[in-house]
């Protein structure tokens, strides 16, 4: 089954989280030839996430023009990356109720959806309002409590990168890459501001950690819960 994946960042949130994939950013600046600035902008690895992002994902720009290169200024403005393809994470406090039913709507989703094409729409929304079945994925999806199929993929997200976390304990790299995008001087401030909040939301909160534990060991969701675990495409 494909991946439902948040376009990340996260937000974006698309990306295994914990197995992640990078995003460069390019200066965005050209430098004086005569002081030319050889620091690095750091690399952003946000996680991927099983439900699909709010956001297209970003692309993979190679940003490595060399620095004498006449030509590395055009390659590296063709190369930015703006805010709106800076994927973006979004979570939620849950609760037991709230997370047993994410993970319902998403088995049922993953049973029932499989063969739908959810990854060409921008968001779960506009899947609903433009594909043949787009309606009722909405009323299966509300039949869980949820009023839009986005409070839904908010609340399976928050699942999501809790159980991940779990799994693959990635809070102290996340923790470090924040700091570096605090210190780069290559981004803009909307970006870093962004890409820091996403990171942010890819390290689940003492709460929703213990929710989400919980449930895997709770024998009636320990095997459903099992569904979020992201996978290579």
């Amino acid at each position: 089954m494909r991946n439902f994946r948040h376009i990340l960042f996260v937000s974006s949130c698309a990306l295994a989280l914990m197995a992640v994939g990078s995003v460069g950013f390019a200066q965005t600046t050209t430098p004086p030839a005569a002081t030319t600035d050889t620091t690095k902008t750091p690399a952003v690895t946000p996680p991927a996430l099983p439900v699909l992002p709010a956001a297209p994902a970003p692309a993979q720009p190679d940003t490595k023009a060399p620095a004498d290169d006449p030509s590395a200024a055009d390659s590296a403005g063709s190369a930015d990356v703006s805010v709106g393809e800076i994927p973006s994470v979004e979570t939620e406090e849950l609760t037991p109720d709230l997370a047993k039913k994410a993970i319902d709507g998403y088995s049922l989703v993953h049973d029932k959806y499989q063969d739908s094409p959810l990854e060409d729409y921008q968001d779960l929304q506009e899947f609903v309002d433009k594909d043949p079945k787009g309606k009722d994925f909405e009323k299966d999806i509300q039949t869980f409590g949820f009023k839009t199929v986005n409070d839904w993929n908010l609340a399976v997200t928050s699942v999501s990168v809790a159980y991940n976390n779990i799994l693959d304990d990635q809070t102290a790299d996340l923790k470090q890459q924040i700091e570096d995008i605090k210190k780069s001087t290559d981004l803009a401030q909307d970006m870093k501001d962004k890409t820091i909040k996403s990171l942010q939301n890819s390290i689940p909160s003492d709460n929703n950690h213990k929710v989400v534990e919980d449930l895997t060991k709770d024998p009636a969701y320990a095997e459903k819960i099992k569904l979020l675990e992201s996978t290579e495409e």
